[in-house]
């Protein structure tokens, strides 16, 4: 979990500061786009005060996982400056109502509420997958104001098993092959921060499903 934490940060870090290209060179994911399901119409937030709240996390993960993405977005919607107030609480709450109550208990215009709805991080031939929602509402009204998903996989880096290799094998026993991005669920959160905080500081437009 250690190093899960240590890996979060360091790319929240990197890909918030501009530091990282788009594809590292280490990790080798398909990119999936932000998928925006409610957006705000006729309104803009960019000068609205947020607070994030801890992700959700599937059944079985450690809870502390989604405080950890909930401090990884928290800093890259500090550095893209998607509001113009950003706050983190570490506190972690049941429902949507409960999320609003700690907003108003903290002043903000807006709640971010985000759940990690599965993650896998993959093994030595790789296999990660990333799938992640955020929901941003109105403390006032209690509407969604954003709603956005999204999904990134690492693809498995099979071995060679083919009738020369195999052959050749029976001599030689062959090195277990490393996946070229079998650390990438942290760098794969990290870009999907950075993707959903460009779109809704409007600096990427992606394509919005009919409400």
């Amino acid at each position: 979990m250690r190093n899960f934490i240590s890996l979060l940060l360091v790319a929240g870090s990197l890909l918030g500061s501009g530091c990282a290209s788009r594809e590292a060179d280490h990790v080798a994911v398909r990119t999936g786009s932000p998928v925006v399901h409610i957006y705000p119409v006729g309104g803009q937030y960019d000068q609205a005060t947020a607070l994030i709240l801890p992700f959700q996390v599937p059944a079985g993960t450690q809870p502390s996982y989604g405080q950890q993405v909930g401090i990884l977005f928290h800093e890259i919607f500090l550095s893209k400056q998607v509001f113009a107030m950003v706050g983190f609480d570490k506190a972690f709450y049941g429902n949507i109502d409960e999320a609003l109550e700690m907003g108003r208990q903290a002043g903000v215009d807006l709640v971010v509420a985000g759940r990690l709805n599965y993650v896998m991080s993959g093994g030595q031939l790789g296999g990660a997958r990333a799938d992640v929602s955020l929901r941003v509402l109105n403390v006032n009204s209690g509407n969604t104001v954003w709603f956005i998903s999204q999904v990134m996989d690492q693809l498995m880096d099979h071995p060679d098993l083919s009738l020369p290799n195999r052959l050749l094998s029976i001599f030689n026993v062959p090195e277990v092959r490393s996946s070229t991005g079998a650390a990438s669920l942290p760098n794969m959160l990290a870009h999907i921060a950075v993707d959903m905080s460009e779109v809704m500081a409007g600096a990427q437009v992606v394509s919005r499903k009919q409400r």
